[in-house]
């Protein structure tokens, strides 16, 4: 058990893209790279709108909203090919989160990953950084979107992912990156905290919605004894 911002804490589930990886350009980059495949120029709204959806909802979105000749599974076959390689090996964990994560797991804390990308993609990209059971010796859970019935906007991929380490929501931290996954957690009866991201919130008043809200990692270190 540790303390952060002032709760009692034996478990903590962590969100990956935008939250423990440095990975939102990615996205943005498949966006553009895979519309103009289709002769389609990306918009704003259209970034909003998949980026907090899970895959097969976002490729059913993009398929209808711009009437593609593809099936659902075809998007998604192209969007996987296009990120394996960039999050098998060029994907990097943002300042301080491994260090803030060994110490958690010294001091006795669950972990827990909760992540809307492809399971295939988050495990490769996991064990690159060291964070797979082969390289930390120690099992931290991974829940995909598509296991579970909802979307980050209700609270269901916490509450699998805190079942799986057997902590009850109340003594659990959630790290979340955008305001609808922190509402959702929320709803679960979870603790929460927002972690900045230059490219999901950046432009947002996301801090001022958070209850706790850190700039990096590292801020958190010296604060577990």
């Amino acid at each position: 058990m540790v303390k952060l911002f002032k709760e009692e804490i034996k478990g903590v589930i962590f969100d990956l893209d935008g939250t423990l990886l440095d990975s939102m350009w990615v996205w943005e980059k498949v966006d553009n790279d895979f519309l103009a495949e289709n002769g389609i120029a990306v918009t704003g709204d259209y970034t909003e709108a998949v980026k907090q959806m899970h895959f097969e909802e976002s490729a059913l979105y993009t398929k209808n909203r711009f009437s593609l000749d593809m099936s659902t599974e075809q998007i998604i076959n192209r969007w996987t090919e296009m990120v394996k390689e960039e999050y098998a090996y060029n994907i990097k964990l943002k300042e301080g989160a491994y260090d803030f994560i060994r110490k958690l797991i010294s001091k006795g804390v669950k972990i827990a990953f909760a992540t809307t990308l492809f399971r295939e993609v988050a495990e490769l990209c996991l064990d690159n950084n060291g964070l797979s059971f082969r390289k930390l010796g120690v099992e931290c859970p991974l829940v995909s979107i598509d296991e579970v019935s909802r979307g980050k906007g209700f609270p269901d991929i916490y509450l699998e992912a805190s079942r799986r380490i057997g902590v009850e929501p109340r003594e659990c931290m959630v790290f979340e990156d955008i305001p609808l996954a922190i509402e959702g957690a929320s709803a679960g009866g979870f603790h929460t905290c927002g972690v900045y991201d230059k490219y999901s919130n950046n432009e947002s008043n996301f801090s001022d919605l958070c209850k706790n809200y850190i700039q990096s990692f590292a801020i958190l270190l010296q604060f577990i004894d």
